[in-house]
This record gives C-alpha cells, structure tokens and sequence, in this order.
C-alpha cells in the first residue's frame, strides 16, 4: 500500500464515528426523568433493551428544569423525557401528547354526578387535593382555579398517589396516560375538566453535540420507535 492510500485509509478511519454493538455494549447511559416519567416509560424500556442491548445500562438523574440544556451539552445526561417547556435549545423529538385529569376513588360521591363543561369546572371547589410539591404544572392548574385552599396534603412524588387516593376523597391532577394505568387495575375514576393548560406534550431531548454519536443515535431511534404515538 502507498503512502498516499495510507494515509487516506487513515483518515477516513479518524473521520467516521465509533461504531455502536448495541448487542455487545456495556455503556452507560444517564437520562433526566421525573418520578412519573420512571413509571410511565422505564418499564418497556428496560424490557426492550433486554431484547436488543442486554449490557447496556440506565441511570435516570432528575434535574432542575434550568440544568437540562447545560447537562445535555456537557454529557452529564444523554437524554432528558418529559414535557419541559423550560429547556431551550435542544435537539427533541415528539414523542406523545396529553392532558391533565382528575384522578378519584371510583366510589367518589364526585363520580356519580354526571356534570360538564363549566358546571363541572366549578364544582371542583367541591373537592379536596393532594399535591406534588415537584410537578409545578399540576400546582399552576390548583392556583388558576383558586383551589390552593383546597390542597389537603403535599407530597414530594407523583407515585404514592394511587394508594392515597384510593384510601381517602383526595382528588389528584395529574397526566391522564398515567392515570390510564391505574385505573386499568380497577379502584380509581377519571374525571376530565376543562382546564387552563390541561393540554401538554411529552419530548424527547438530546444536545446537538451528541447527535451524531453512534450510540446515542441508536438509544434515541428506539426510544422513538417505542414510544412516539406516530411509530
């Protein structure tokens, strides 16, 4: 081989990225999610990486909204799920839409008056909450209402939820695909107002920086091909 073939061999070597064997990786990657978001999307993410990168491993780092972006570019997370109209400047993928509802024990003397629109709105103040002290969407949606009064009990995780409700009258704002789940297991009812930014999208975010990385590229076209409710 010349000299000149080479070199050309060797920089076509430098210029093409790492190659990723998702089948044989062992790489860690870290991803910002909310407690909600671990139990929404873990679950079948862990088992479709079973099937596809066995070694490969997760470790979920909640961030504050106001860090996302500077973690993403220094590569302290990969990725970051959620909805996060904060974080600017990122690469980010749709992954799903939703809306918040209002999550009862399904014997609730609530559920049983079938009421709409605004009648419903206002009836409301009839309740009393629990609240997630980190979720500042569902706190926005209490305060617009003027049902802070109303908030019984604070918590500081969205996942104890269900078994408080289930047990008392608190009512709980919160994302209706989560709430989907639990009252797929029987117990609980969804009521559905008509509330101020009840609409809301869940993305997928990832710096510039990365987005070329072999494996990056591979975790994000699965978590899409997973979860994107146009997959």
């Amino acid at each position: 081989m010349s000299v000149q073939s080479a070199l050309a061999t060797l920089r076509q070597a430098l210029s093409e990225p790492e190659r990723f064997d998702p089948a044989a990786s062992r790489k860690l990657f870290r991803i910002h999610m909310s407690d909600i978001g671990e139990g929404r999307f873990l679950p079948p993410l862990m088992a479709r990486l079973r099937e596809l990168a066995p070694g490969l491993r997760l470790e979920t780092m909640p961030l504050a909204a106001g860090e996302i972006t500077t973690a993403l570019d220094s590569g302290k997370v990969d990725f970051a799920f959620g909805f996060l109209p904060r974080v600017k400047d990122t690469q980010r993928a749709l992954l799903l839409k939703d809306r918040y509802i209002v999550l009862l024990r399904k014997d609730h003397p609530f559920v049983k008056r079938r009421r709409s629109g605004q009648a419903l709105l206002e009836a409301l103040q009839e309740l009393d909450y629990v609240a997630v002290r980190t979720h500042a969407d569902t706190l926005r949606i209490l305060q617009l209402l003027n049902l802070e009064d109303r908030v019984r009990l604070t918590t500081e995780h969205f996942m104890v939820l269900p078994a408080i409700v289930r047990a008392t009258d608190l009512a709980v704002v919160m994302p209706r695909n989560i709430a989907r789940g639990f009252t797929g297991e029987g117990g609980y009812a969804i009521v559905e107002p008509t509330f101020p930014l009840r609409d809301f999208s869940v993305s997928l975010h990832w710096s510039k920086r990365f987005e070329a990385d072999p494996g990056n590229r591979w975790l994000r076209q699965v978590i899409v091909a997973l979860f994107s409710e146009r997959a």
